[in-house]
């Protein structure tokens, strides 16, 4: 199963919540992503970390990723593919 979300916030803290608010609501229409939303966040974290500090300016954080596995118990099953891609920038407020 696979997700693709983008989010803007008004500094990094907040880009960081709305990242995490959007992955509940994948999780929620796909629970095998409870399994990676902790890599989700480390990424984010990392990559909106990396930027500059600037407060005019808005932190805009792309999120995809998708998830392959055998058949198993909810919950266990066993994973054969992890792919999340984290892409993070700054945007002028007026442009965003």
């Amino acid at each position: 199963m696979s997700y693709s979300f983008s989010v803007t916030g008004h500094d990094k803290e907040s880009a960081l919540k709305s990242v995490e608010q959007a992955m509940a609501e994948v999780v929620a229409g796909q629970p095998i992503h409870a399994r990676d939303k902790d890599v989700v966040a480390a990424n984010a974290a990392g990559a909106v970390g990396l930027l500059a500090d600037d407060a005019t300016q808005d932190v805009g954080v792309s999120v995809c990723g998708s998830l392959g596995w055998n058949p198993g118990e909810p919950g266990k099953e066993e994973l054969t593919t992890v792919s999340v891609a984290v892409t993070a920038w700054l945007v002028r407020r007026d442009a965003a």
